[in-house]
C-alpha cells in the first residue's frame, strides 16, 4: 500500500488545481511510473491504490478522513429531517459543526480534503486506465482492472457532480491545473461513460470478495439517470440562474426509461436479495452473509485493508468507545426521521443508545453486542444504533483500534436499488408495481410478519406517491447518506427544513439555525478557496 501511495504522489499532481505548494512539493522516495507498469502485479497493486481512497485516513499528509471514513457522513446526512449534531461533543471539530447548521463557507477544511480526495481518486484511476492496457498478463483480467477503476473514477464523479455541480474534467495522467469547470452534464456524462465501460466487462461478481461488480456499476447508472430526470423534472436550481449546474440538457422520460431499464436488470439477474434480519446488515459479525445485499462497500479493519472507518465520530450508538462500544455521540437522530416510523416497523430499532448498558448483550456468530437503552419517552436519548461493533475489549485483542469501526459500510444496497425500481416504475407509469416493490422492502422491516406489514402499509400511506416514496427511502437508507441527496433531486429540501421541528430533544441540537441558516444555494457546496486562489479558470457556486 505504501508502495502504491508514493508511486501516485511521484505521478505529478493528485489533484486539479490544488494549491501550488501541494503542487510543488518533492516525494522525499521516488518510484518511476514507467518502471512501475510492466507486471500483472503492478496493476493489481495500483488498482488497491484507487480503492484505498475510499475511506484513506489521508493522502500525502492530507484528508483526516475525507471521504466514506468520516467526511461524506456528514456532507450527505446533515442539514435535513436524518441526522443531528450535538454540538456539545462535537466541538473539538469545528470543522464538522457548519454541516448541519448551513455555515460552510468555501474555506472549510473537510470541504477541500474531501474534493481533494475525490481527485486523487480520480488521478490513480487515470493512471491504470492509461497504463494497464500495455501490460502483457491475461487479456480478461487487465480488462476488468481497467474496468473497476472506470468504475471507481465514474463513481468519484457522480458524487463531485452531486455535491458541487460542475467541476474540471480530468481524464489525462497529465493534467492541464488550469482547466476551468465542465457543466454539470459533462461530469454526470464522464460518470455514465465510465460506468458503463465497467458494466460491458465487469463480471456479475468479483473474485476478490467485497469489490465492485457490473450491478455496482448499473446501480450508480440508475442512481445518475434518476438523479438528472428527478432534478430536471422538480426544477432544481433553476431559480439560481447558473447554467453550469442546469439540469436543462436532461430528457426526463428516456432519463426514467433508462434508470429502469437498468433496476429491472438488477432486479432480475443479478442475484442480489435482501438480508434477514435488517438489523445484520451493520454489523462486523454478518459482514460475509450481508454482501448479498451489499452492492457496493467501503471495507474497512483487518478484512478490508487495515484503514479503519472512524466509527467513534459517526452515526453508530451514543455511549463509550472503551467500556461498551458507542461512539462519542457527535450525530444523533432529527425527530422527523424517528417520527416517521410506525411502532410495528422493525426498523424503528435503529434509534436507542448505549449511555447506560455495560453489562448485558447479545452474541451474534461469537461477536459480543451490549443491549441498548431503551427510548425514553420524551426523545431526549434518541440515538442512531444501526452501524454497532462488538465488545471493544474482543476487538483490542484482534488489534482493532479504540476509535476505528471494522463493519463495512454500504454505499448501495439492494433495497436502495428496489426502492429506486419503485420510482422508475411510478414514473413512467406503473404505480401498481411500485407499491408492490414498497411492500418487498415494508415485509423485511416487519420480519416477514403479514399483519404487521399491513399495519404500516396503512400507516404510510399517502395521497402523492412520491411522498410516500421519499418518506420510505428515508427509513430504509436512514443516516445512509442518501436523504440529503433525494431531497435536493426532487426539489423538496427547502420544505423539509422549514417543517423542522424546533423542540429541542437534546442539549447542543439547534434545529432553529438550521433553519435560519438554509439558503436555496446551500444545494450545492463551495468550491474551495484554495482551488479558486491557485486556478483562475475556476468559478465559484452561487451565493459563496
Amino acid at each position: 500500500m505504501n508502495r502504491i501511495l508514493t508511486i501516485m504522489i511521484a505521478a505529478l499532481a493528485l489533484v486539479c488545481g490544488s494549491c501550488k505548494k501541494l503542487l510543488e512539493e518533492k516525494p522525499s522516495s521516488v518510484v518511476s511510473t514507467g518502471n512501475f507498469y510492466q507486471t500483472a502485479s503492478d496493476a493489481e497493486l495500483a488498482l488497491t491504490g484507487i480503492y484505498d481512497v475510499l475511506n484513506t485516513p489521508s493522502v500525502q499528509g492530507l484528508g483526516n478522513q475525507a471521504l466514506w471514513g468520516r467526511g461524506i457522513h456528514y456532507m450527505t446526512n446533515l442539514g435535513v429531517d436524518d441526522l443531528s449534531q450535538d454540538v456539545r461533543f462535537s466541538v473539538g471539530v469545528p470543522e464538522l459543526v457548519p454541516f448541519y447548521n448551513y455555515t460552510y463557507t468555501s474555506e472549510n477544511l473537510l470541504i477541500w480534503y474531501s474534493y481533494f480526495t475525490f481527485y486523487a481518486g480520480i488521478n490513480r484511476a487515470n493512471f491504470v486506465i492509461d497504463k494497464v492496457p500495455s501490460i502483457n498478463m491475461n487479456a480478461t483480467r487487465r480488462a476488468q482492472i481497467v474496468g473497476e477503476a472506470k468504475l471507481l473514477r465514474g463513481l468519484f464523479y457522480t458524487y463531485l457532480g452531486w455535491l458541487w455541480g460542475g467541476v474540471p474534467l480530468i481524464t489525462k495522467t497529465d493534467p492541464d491545473f488550469t482547466s476551468p469547470r465542465s457543466t454539470l452534464q459533462q461530469v454526470l456524462q464522464q460518470a455514465k461513460d465510465d460506468l458503463k465501460a465497467a458494466y460491458d466487462v465487469l463480471p456479475s461478481r468479483n473474485a476478490t470478495a467485497g469489490r465492485m461488480n457490473k450491478y455496482s456499476a448499473s446501480g450508480f447508472l440508475a442512481k445518475v439517470y434518476l438523479y438528472e430526470a428527478s432534478g430536471k423534472q422538480n426544477n432544481v436550481g433553476q431559480d439560481l440562474n447558473f447554467p453550469l449546474n442546469s439540469f436543462d440538457y436532461v430528457n426526463v422520460a428516456a432519463s426514467y426509461a433508462e434508470a429502469l431499464k437498468y433496476c429491472k436488470d438488477i432486479y432480475d439477474n443479478s442475484g442480489y436479495k435482501l438480508l434477514r434480519p435488517y438489523n445484520n446488515l451493520f454489523l462486523s459479525a454478518t459482514e460475509a452473509i450481508a454482501r448479498d445485499e451489499n452492492m457496493m462497500i467501503v471495507q474497512s479493519g483487518a478484512g478490508g485493508n487495515q484503514e479503519y472507518i472512524l466509527f467513534s465520530q459517526l452515526a453508530g450508538p451514543r455511549g463509550n468507545t472503551r467500556d461498551n462500544s458507542g461512539t462519542s455521540g457527535f450525530l444523533r437522530p432529527v425527530r422527523e426521521s424517528y417520527t416517521k416510523f410506525n411502532a410495528n416497523d422493525g426498523r424503528i430499532t435503529c434509534f436507542s443508545g448505549l449511555l447506560n448498558t455495560t453489562t448485558n448483550f447479545t452474541t451474534v456468530n461469537g461477536y459480543k453486542y451490549y443491549t441498548p437503552d431503551p427510548i425514553a419517552a420524551n426523545l431526549a436519548n434518541l440515538s442512531t444504533n444501526k452501524w454497532r461493533e462488538d465488545d471493544t475489549k474482543a476487538r483490542a485483542a484482534r488489534g482493532v483500534v479504540v476509535w476505528g469501526g471494522e463493519a463495512d459500510f454500504a454505499i448501495l444496497r439492494f433495497a436502495d436499488i428496489i426502492l429506486m425500481y419503485a420510482e422508475a416504475r411510478f414514473q413512467t407509469g406503473d404505480e401498481a408495481g411500485a407499491r408492490t416493490l414498497l411492500r418487498e422492502v415494508r415485509l423485511r422491516a416487519c420480519a416477514d410478519d403479514v399483519a404487521k406489514t399491513n399495519l404500516i402499509t396503512t400507516a404510510y400511506l399517502k395521497p402523492s406517491f412520491m411522498d410516500e416514496l421519499m418518506d420510505e427511502r428515508g427509513r430504509e437508507l436512514f443516516a445512509e447518506g442518501w436523504r440529503r441527496i433525494d431531497l435536493i433531486r426532487t426539489g423538496r429540501i427547502a420544505s423539509v427544513v422549514s417543517s423542522l421541528s424546533t423542540t429541542v430533544m437534546f442539549t447542543g441540537q439547534d434545529p432553529v439555525s438550521v433553519k435560519q441558516n438554509f439558503q436555496p444555494y446551500k444545494i450545492w457546496y463551495p468550491i474551495p478557496s484554495r482551488d479558486i486562489a491557485t486556478n483562475p479558470s475556476l468559478i465559484q457556486n452561487p451565493g459563496y
